[in-house]
């Protein structure tokens, strides 16, 4: 995720160190600083696109835009939204908020006035309409002092009765964590852990996330049971990982590899660690499958901007060969480097 300009007093400032470290380990991190030319304004409105099939949303200067039946449009507009995920029938948009406010802490032993930050998961139609707070990054503890957590990448499960999220805690842990709609509960997947970008596998049985426990980033495959230990995805090329996403059919895992600077996707084979290069341009990152799973929406920078991209995998996956072509679906608006698109039915 993209490192948040926030300041924190003693407690809110060790918080912010742990978000940047992880944003700046899941983000790539050699984007391009300064645009060579004129930023067009941010939409306002409908803008026209090509039509696909679903729903995508992705994230445009801090806010979630949809894109369905042939345009885009902004579902929020206060500028610190994160991480959308789209329900996989595509009535349902999650997505995180970055939050401030003005709290306590202690420093020192002395009491000193401080800005908190922290950010919520919130809920709401994909088409439009009322928010819900699910998951509230701020609470108030007895000795009225504020506690804050960033909850982080909120991702629904297949069959709608979960969502797997990070949770951000001023230890400098992010953990998996799952919270189950009907009971509100939240089971934690991992203790003390350092993982990010969480993605279930099409039969709800695993999350594959970004974990950065030895120091560098490594796939790993989590049981959502709770039980069953988790495993890493072995034989991926020279690099640094990350932003995995399980394809329809659960056979393949697309992710982002970087590599003497450069990201590119890569999709690997879990039955026979099977890799495949889909891109080499060097400036690409970031899937998400079609739900049919014969495409890709992915972020590509060109020419100092980042855009929303659609590739036609053709028969890549199954019997080789190369995409058979990529589509640029923005305008050139600023679409956010560090944000993961979504697409669902």
């Amino acid at each position: 995720m993209r490192v948040r300009e926030l300041i924190f007093s003693c407690l809110a400032v060790a918080l912010l160190v742990g978000y940047i470290a992880l944003g700046q380990r899941v983000a790539p991190l050699l984007l391009p600083s300064a645009a060579a030319t004129a930023t067009p304004a941010r939409p306002t409105g409908q803008v026209a696109a090509p039509t696909f099939g679903g729903t995508l949303a992705f994230v445009l200067r801090g806010d979630v835009f949809v894109l369905s039946g042939g345009h885009y449009v902004s579902r929020t507009e206060e500028g610190r939204s994160q991480t959308p995920a789209v329900s996989a029938d595509g009535q349902t948009l999650y997505f995180a908020r970055a939050e401030q406010i003005d709290g306590k802490s202690q420093v020192d032993g002395a009491v000193v006035n401080a800005r908190l930050g922290y950010s919520n998961v919130i809920r709401m139609p994909a088409a439009g309409g009322a928010e819900e707070i699910l998951l509230n990054g701020l609470t108030k503890s007895a000795n009225g002092f504020h506690q804050v957590t960033w909850y982080l990448a909120p991702t629904p499960s297949p069959n709608g009765t979960r969502l797997a999220v990070i949770e951000a805690d001023p230890d400098g842990s992010s953990n998996l964590v799952l919270y189950d709609f009907a009971t509100k509960l939240r089971t934690p997947l991992s203790f003390g852990a350092d993982w990010t970008d969480p993605a279930w596998s099409p039969d709800g049985k695993i999350i594959v996330v970004t974990a950065y426990d030895n120091g560098v980033p490594e796939l790993l495959l989590k049981p959502s049971d709770g039980i069953a230990r988790s495993t890493p995805i072995k034989g991926l090329p020279d690099g640094e990982p990350y932003r995995p996403t399980f394809s329809p059919d659960g056979k393949w895992v697309v992710y982002t590899l970087r590599h003497d600077g450069k990201n590119d996707l890569h999709a690997v084979e879990l039955t026979t660690s099977r890799d495949i290069a889909l891109t080499q341009d060097g400036e690409s990152w970031n899937a998400a499958f079609s739900p049919d799973g014969s495409q890709l929406a992915f972020l590509r920078s060109a020419s100092f901007t980042i855009d929303l991209w659609v590739m036609d995998l053709g028969g890549v996956l199954t019997t080789g060969g190369a995409p058979t072509g990529t589509q640029k679906i923005t305008q050139g608006e600023g679409v956010d480097g560090a944000d993961r698109p979504s697409w669902s039915r």
